[in-house]
Order: structure tokens, then sequence, then C-alpha cells
């Protein structure tokens, strides 16, 4: 999709998240300046008032990441707000825009964003997906390999082919 002008982009996302969650937990500017730079990102009070100002356009990775463990959240949920509705878009550049359910999956790693899919799950470390092709019905779908995430599929495995194991029914492990 397009971009439109009323799209946020990513750091004005990051900005407004950065500065809700240090609110909710009380924290000061300094505060925050403070457990940056217990994780090694030299920032004071100005520079937390100027980023959450706009004054500061920016934040590379090391700073994004750091944010998120000093605010105790995950670093998508700085990039991409959870009251994010699904009818939302987000700006992934400053030329296209997705759905926030896509692009969170996207950032998660489960689902390739105007990808090639086999590219997509090639370069995905083995041990974080699974691959599951559902044959006669079309679909192909690739999931994490989450605790949750394989009971849904076995759960839906067994709706769709009653009399199904799983390697776990099998003495294999899951």
């Amino acid at each position: 999709m397009e971009h439109t002008a009323d799209t946020a982009t990513p750091v004005d996302t990051l900005r407004k998240r950065v500065k809700e969650l240090r609110g909710r937990a009380g924290l000061t500017g300094a505060d925050l300046a403070d457990r940056l730079a217990r994780l090694g990102v030299n920032w004071n009070r100005s520079i937390v008032a100027n980023f959450e100002a706009g004054r500061r356009p920016n934040v590379s990775v090391v700073e994004w990441l750091a944010l998120a463990q000093a605010l105790d959240v995950a670093p998508l949920h700085l990039l991409v707000s959870p009251d994010a509705t699904d009818a939302d878009l987000y700006q992934v550049t400053p030329t296209r825009t997705a759905a926030v359910p896509v692009v969170r999956e996207w950032i998660r790693g489960y689902y390739p964003l105007n990808a090639d899919p086999a590219r997509f799950e090639r370069e995905a470390p083995r041990t974080e997906t699974v691959s599951v092709s559902l044959g006669e019905m079309g679909y192909q779908v690739t999931l994490d390999r989450s605790p949750a995430s394989m009971r849904a599929l076995e759960q839906f495995i067994r709706t769709v082919s009653p009399g199904a194991t799983s390697a776990d029914d099998k003495g294999e492990g899951a």
C-alpha cells in the first residue's frame, strides 16, 4: 500500500510509546536516562525530552533495544502500538504502509511482507519456525515454534483430520 500523510512514522510511534510507558511507570526523564546509562546508552534527561518532543528525529537500533529493555517491554511493542487496531495502517517505509497485524507478524518473523515466502522461510532459523502445507486445501503457513502455536496447530490438524496424531503422541516430542 502507498503511504498516506496521516500515517505515523515508525519513529513517531516509538516516540509516543516511550513517553506513554515512561509516564505509566512513573519515571522522570532523568530516571529513564539513568536506566539507559546502566545499559550502556549515554542519554541524559535532555535527550529523553528532545526525543519525546520530536526534536531528536531518530534513534539507533541499539537505542531502540535499550529503550525497550529500560521500559520492560518487547521491542515490537515500542515500534507498533498494542493499541493499534487491525484496520490501522503502519508506515513500514517512507513509501509503503501495511495493515498493523501483517506488520506485527512480519516483525516477529512469522510472515513475509511483500516477499517470496520460500526465501523468507529459508532465512529463518529452523529452531524458530515450522512450515505446514495443507495439501489439497492449497494453504501453506509458517508458524513460530512456541508451545502455544504448536498446540493450536495440533488442534487444527485434529479438527480437519480426525485420528491424526502429534509427534508427542508418538513419543517423539514436538
